[in-house]
């Protein structure tokens, strides 16, 4: 068998240690990309704004910002390479880890004008409502579930009619969410347990679960009532998931819409 020469063989340890640097490199640049804090100024009050953030190394791009009314918005971006846009016929969905889906398409049934006001899409882009009113120090259950979680799964929809998903890590994002809401890191251990997230949404589908299947009752009038509670209830300015549930009156997990305070006679009736 004939022997390489030297100068060949010199040539390919090169290449072979060339390549096992690239190897390295990429999985030290991956080991990099986790969640951060980015500090803007308000263009007004010239106070310091917090926003957490993370970019994948395929250039998706997930963030947290606080509104001046408390409420806490997520903005979910496609690559800038990405050919893709997303469309308002049906909105993302996302998951942390095994925890339930959380589906935007929800947000629009509590919509009450033309105008969606609980979220935007902007091509590439949709900023959607995670919470209310999140007074400082306050966690809402999303926002942990991510402080504690490993992924986000997001399942998007374009405009051609295409189902993709993204995967983005949550690595750092306890203390970078922890950063944002002004609070301490949570424990893994200590924290780890808590009630599965209620958000508008799946409140809102509950809800309306139960109020659909009242119209199989033959009663016409508990129907109309559950309705009108609902839209009520939905309009009310500065509505947390826990005081859309008290104004309904609905534990989520009881299957069944407790009596409201004040009874159901004094629901408005419902915008068409």
């Amino acid at each position: 068998m004939q022997s390489i020469p030297q100068s060949i063989r010199a040539s390919l340890f090169v290449m072979i240690l060339a390549l096992g640097c690239m190897t390295g490199i990429t999985s030290a640049s991956a080991a990099r990309v986790q969640w951060y804090v980015e500090v803007l100024t308000d263009p007004i009050s010239k106070q310091p704004i917090l926003e957490a953030r993370i970019l994948t190394q395929e250039g998706y791009s997930f963030k947290l910002m606080r509104l001046n009314d408390n409420s806490i918005w997520g903005e979910f971006n496609l690559p800038r390479s990405s050919q893709a846009m997303l469309t308002s016929d049906r909105l993302p969905t996302y998951q942390i880890d095994g925890n339930d889906p959380i589906d935007l398409d929800e947000l629009k049934k509590l919509e009450v004008g033309s105008e969606p006001t609980l979220y935007k899409i902007a091509g590439r882009a949709i900023q959607f409502i995670i919470w209310g009113d999140a007074r400082r120090g306050f966690i809402p259950p999303v926002l942990r579930q991510m402080m504690l979680g490993e992924n986000i799964h997001v399942t998007y929809y374009t405009i051609l009619g295409e189902q993709l998903r993204a995967e983005l890590t949550l690595r750092r994002a306890n203390q970078a969410i922890a950063q944002f809401l002004k609070v301490k890191p949570l424990d893994p251990e200590a924290d780890a347990f808590e009630e599965p997230a209620e958000s508008f949404s799946l409140i809102a589908k509950r809800f309306q679960e139960l109020c659909d299947d009242l119209r199989f009752t033959g009663n016409d009038t508990d129907y109309t009532r559950c309705r009108d509670l609902f839209f009520t209830c939905s309009e009310t300015p500065g509505q947390t998931a826990d005081s859309f549930k008290k104004c309904l009156g609905f534990e989520p997990r009881r299957l069944q819409p407790a009596t409201p305070a004040g009874g159901g006679d004094k629901a408005a009736a419902p915008k068409s």
